[in-house]
């Protein structure tokens, strides 16, 4: 088989996220050879020289391209003013996409820094979006979120932490004017961020795809049924599919769920090694672990979940869900 042409991939973080975009960086650079060109976009809010010198020497090492978007200069460029309380920029920086990378950029996987990826993007990156802005994976998300943001409780709600996105459908249709409408009616303060924005404006334009492309934490956690019960949710995946993209997953999305994350302490994930065996090989691997940073109604539900009758602990679960959002 012959190389790919073109991945066009981007990411947005901070200084404190750049030591997790390298790592995942490295994984997507290792399984996918198969690729003549890669080319990097980091949506940069605030990432320091230090990290951005070892950011450059993956993608060097690789001979890989990387380039640097200032979203302050980007923001400013492109007079975004929401017209609302100030937010994050971070909160909101995929959204502009279409704006900020080149015109010769029809098409774009975004990843969110807390991904390892372990297998080869061409399936997925080669997807016809045919007349949809978006591609991704359902997301475990209470139907009350939905209905906040417009949709019913059967339509579909996409993770938006790896996306496929059609570029060319987003400049044609203007779409990111309608993604700052969609804001301001909020006040800038939509439930999830750009994720529900994402999924408000592009209601009836969205593919799902195979959840072996965005494998998050609660697939190792919760059953599909157990999902559907807890999250209010109509549909969701079938087991079977869950259980073919736990066993061979394209990229893990390491969400912190019930089972915390990789790079901090009394982290339970079933796949974490997989996130270790890269870190070890990158600039960051004498970093320390981190504490654990979960609420303490997350660590004792952990417990709860794990060690009670499984009736009583979706039970209360559920209860919990409702009023804390654990597991977003």
């Amino acid at each position: 088989m012959g190389k790919e042409q073109k991945l066009c991939v981007a990411y947005a973080a901070d200084d404190n996220y750049a030591k997790y975009l390298g790592i995942s960086m490295l994984s997507l650079f290792r399984s996918n050879s198969i690729f003549k060109e890669i080319e990097v976009f980091v949506l940069d809010c605030g990432i320091l020289d230090a990290n951005k010198e070892k950011l450059k020497a993956i993608a060097e090492k690789y001979a890989r391209v990387i380039s640097f978007i200032c979203m302050d200069e980007a923001v400013s460029c492109l007079n975004l003013r929401m017209g609302v309380r100030k937010i994050s920029i971070a909160s909101y920086a995929r959204l502009f996409l279409a704006s900020i990378l080149p015109e010769s950029c029809t098409k774009v996987l975004y990843l969110d820094c807390d991904t390892i990826v372990r297998d080869e993007l061409t399936d997925l990156f080669n997807l016809n979006l045919e007349g949809n802005m978006v591609a991704g994976v359902q997301d475990t998300v209470d139907s009350f979120f939905l209905k906040k943001i417009g949709l019913e409780s059967n339509e579909h709600y996409v993770n938006a932490g790896i996306l496929l996105i059609n570029l060319e459908g987003w400049r044609t249709a203007r779409l990111e004017q309608q993604f700052m409408e969609f804001i301001r009616k909020f006040e800038g303060n939509v439930p999830h961020h750009d994720q529900g924005t994402i999924n408000g404006v592009c209601r009836r334009q969205k593919l799902l795809i195979d959840p072996r492309f965005n494998v998050t934490s609660n697939f190792y956690t919760f059953s599909a049924k157990t999902i559907k019960y807890i999250y209010f949710m109509d549909s969701f995946y079938a087991q079977e599919e869950l259980e073919a993209a736990k066993k061979n997953p394209a990229i893990l999305h390491f969400t912190t769920g019930l089972v915390g994350r990789p790079w901090e302490e009394k982290c339970t994930h079933p796949m974490k090694e997989e996130y270790s065996k890269v870190a070890v090989t990158s600039p960051w691997k004498e970093d320390p672990l981190l504490p654990d940073s979960r609420r303490l109604s997350v660590k004792a539900f952990s417990w709860f979940y794990h060690c009670m009758p499984l009736f009583l602990s979706k039970a209360v679960y559920r209860s919990v869900c409702w009023l804390t959002h654990i597991g977003e």
